[in-house]
Order: C-alpha cells, then structure tokens, then sequence
C-alpha cells in the first residue's frame, strides 16, 4: 500500500481500538449493517472515512486487527467485510 494510505490505516487502527475499549461503542458497532451506519459511527469518533476508504482498506490493507480470528460477531475486520461487502 502507498504512503497516502497510511493514515487511513492509522485511523481504522484507531477506530477498532476505540471500538474494542468502549463497551458501548463496540455495541454500536457490530450493530451498523450498512456503510453508511458505519461511516457515521466513525465520524461520529472523530474519523473521517468514507464509504470508499473502507472498501479500499479492506481490499489492500493491512491492520493489526487483520490478525483477529473469529466469527463475524466478534471480528471487527470480518464484520466490516461483511457491512462493505468485500
């Protein structure tokens, strides 16, 4: 992945983290089941991703939550997958 990339990653990073400390947070999260639910959650934290970003990221990047196994329920990146449909 280029340079210009590397933010956008930083931010996802950031928003899983988030996800991951803040119970309610997290709740929200894996209840948005459109990419527009899920863009407004990550505005709503601050993060300023659009619908294409993620699909973007989650067809070429790579995050430390790449590594988490685990059903669509329990995985963030699975899930976002899942809401993106990629």
């Amino acid at each position: 992945m280029d340079c210009p990339a590397s933010p956008l990653l930083d931010a996802l990073d950031h928003f899983l983290y988030r996800m991951d400390e803040e119970p309610e947070l997290g709740r929200e999260f894996y209840a948005a089941r459109t990419p527009e639910e899920m863009v407004a959650l990550a505005e709503h934290c601050g993060i300023l991703i659009d619908a294409d970003d993620f699909r973007a990221l989650l067809r070429s990047g790579s995050t430390e939550f790449w590594v988490v196994g685990g059903e669509v329920g329990i995985n963030p990146i699975a899930h976002l997958q899942q809401v993106f449909s990629v």
